[in-house]
């Protein structure tokens, strides 16, 4: 997975985080979702981030990878995240 290169993730204080695209704020992330996007652009493989936020949060591995599967789902609707296959000719 590749993150968009307009897209720009800006911390606040309370964890929570809001997501630019080319210098304007699209999304409000929660700190699961920021963790998630945080993730996804230094290129973790999406069952390690899942791993990584069931132990976090303290949650089944079903319910982490219910919530990181639709945060891909949503990103790759807004095209702010590519599968890398799609990026492979052939």
């Amino acid at each position: 997975m590749n993150v968009s290169g307009v897209a720009f993730l800006v911390s606040q204080p309370d964890g929570k985080a809001t997501l630019e695209v080319a210098g304007r704020p699209v999304f409000e992330l929660n700190p699961v979702a920021a963790l998630i996007w945080e993730n996804l652009a230094v290129g973790l493989p999406t069952p390690e981030i899942i791993a990584q936020l069931a132990r976090r949060y303290n949650i089944p591995e079903e319910r982490a990878a219910s919530d990181v599967t639709n945060f891909i789902k949503l990103l790759t609707q807004y095209l702010l995240l590519i599968d890398d296959a799609q990026l492979t000719p052939g």
